[in-house]
């Protein structure tokens, strides 16, 4: 059986099976929601967004996925989906302690895309943002001298 042709954004090695795509998305401080995108192999998957799909019954106090702390009146959450495979798509809500918080987005920070830029995006922008290239773009982005008679 072949592996994907991806490699694994969080662990850097080619996913054996297909990639999961998966989106985190908090809010910051200052009010601002982050949205990010990642590939990942169901390893990483596995290890750092399985464990974040909890069942609070409503009757139980919120716990930081992470530490076990208490954090009922005060967490800092963390929302993820996920398209593991060819299963239904897998939605959680975690309600981290700040620390942990702190924690986990710096590995989302160093592994998945911003997707709130048009950087490095995968898709064509939307029709009323784009503009038609110039002629000097195209050069320079295909490594030409653009002011070339």
């Amino acid at each position: 059986m072949m592996g994907s042709l991806v490699k694994c954004a969080g662990c850097g090695q080619r996913c054996d099976s297909r990639p999961v795509g998966t989106y985190w998305r908090w809010m910051r401080a200052d009010g601002v929601w982050k949205h990010y995108y990642a590939r990942i192999c169901t390893a990483c998957w596995m290890a750092k967004v399985a464990p974040l799909d909890i069942d609070y019954p409503a009757d139980a106090s919120l716990t930081c996925p992470q530490c076990g702390i208490v954090t009922e009146n005060d967490y800092d959450g963390i929302y993820t989906t996920s398209f593991p495979g060819k299963g239904p798509q897998v939605d959680t809500e975690s309600p981290f302690c700040d620390a942990c918080a702190a924690t986990y987005r710096v590995w989302v920070l160093d592994h998945a895309r911003d997707t709130d830029t048009h950087e490095g995006a995968p898709g064509p922008l939307r029709e009323s943002t784009r503009e038609a290239p110039s002629s000097n773009n195209v050069l320079r982005a295909l490594g030409r001298q653009a002011d070339v008679r």
